[in-house]
């Protein structure tokens, strides 16, 4: 880890714990933004973290977990909830015994068919509005556009697919960026009943010929809300999901052989409280790293993204 990273770690610390300014949770942002080795290391800050702070009479069952308060918006950051060691998983990152065994008692195996609660195969969809959406019913983010057949890939399905194009959108001014993301927020109100539920979140990512220097990989997170969307901060960010959901997952890939289609899924846990899942779904340029401006994507695609419940015994 080099000093610039080290140095981040104080101040992801003081996000967490509800101590940062105003002004340092606006760096931090900027640096999760532009960085993803700062995304990491804030995904390893923040399991740890969510680990430590877990009630050990917790561990084993989800019901006990009373649902926080319906907080308002507020500038300073809120301590993190104790469903936070899902997102180790998720995210593969093992940090010990004490979260794994959380994890494994939330997402084994099911018996149960999944019910499908959200199909996206974009037959209809022009192009994604910029920024985060803040109701449900549209695709916001980063630049994208849906296109048909484009740089030697077809769509995994029907006749259209979504295209990433920049790792920015209009009057964003990112002065640095090798991420381009695009959300969806998805109504799950009342509709996980009583017993322990499981969300799974899926999409397809595909990329055209890159040349050997350039290396990609894709990601998808989900976060469970269960506040009411007018109480949403406006312009909404991802560091606010980060630090104000009650789960979360996520999982990341590398994107490999060209023109050929990568499932990438998740699952989180969510309760009857749940109302909201914000989908979270990126690609992004490892190599080579930006020192300044936006990355332009030559050819990435994503295709036929599915939410699924699945009730656990």
């Amino acid at each position: 880890m080099n000093t610039e990273h080290e140095e981040l770690i104080p101040l992801i610390h003081a996000c967490l714990d509800g101590r940062a300014t105003d002004a340092q949770a606006s760096r931090l942002n900027a640096r999760l933004r532009e960085d993803a080795a700062a995304r990491d290391l804030y995904l390893q800050v923040a399991d740890t973290h969510s680990c430590l702070a877990v009630d050990e009479s917790l561990w084993m069952d989800p019901s006990a977990i009373a649902a926080p308060p319906d907080l308002a918006v507020a500038s300073t950051p809120k301590r993190w909830f104790v469903w936070r060691p899902l997102l180790s998983a998720a995210a593969g990152i093992v940090v010990g015994m004490l979260c794994t065994t959380v994890v494994f008692a939330y997402v084994g195996p099911s018996l149960v068919k999944p019910k499908t609660i959200f199909a996206e195969s974009f037959e209809s969809v022009v192009r994604t509005a910029p920024g985060l959406p803040r109701e449900t019913g549209s695709w916001g983010g980063d630049e994208s556009v849906v296109v048909d057949s484009a740089a030697g890939v077809k769509p995994r399905t029907g006749g259209r697919m979504l295209r990433f194009l920049s790792g920015s959108h209009q009057g964003e001014n990112s002065p640095r960026s090798q991420w381009g993301d695009v959300y969806r927020i998805v109504d799950v109100s009342g509709l996980a009943g009583a017993g322990r539920t499981v969300a799974r979140v899926s999409t397809n990512f595909a990329q055209a010929e890159v040349t050997c220097e350039e290396r990609f990989a894709c990601s998808v997170r989900a976060f469970a809300l269960d506040r009411d969307l007018s109480t949403l901060p406006s312009p909404l960010n991802q560091l606010w999901l980060q630090q104000n959901h009650n789960a979360s997952g996520s999982r990341r890939a590398v994107l490999t052989d060209s023109g050929r289609w990568q499932e990438v899924s998740v699952e989180l846990p969510i309760t009857s409280q749940t109302r909201f899942l914000v989908l979270h779904l990126a690609v992004d340029q490892e190599q080579p790293i930006l020192t300044s401006g936006t990355v332009q994507f030559p050819g990435h695609f994503m295709d036929d993204v599915k939410v699924e419940l699945i009730p656990r015994p």
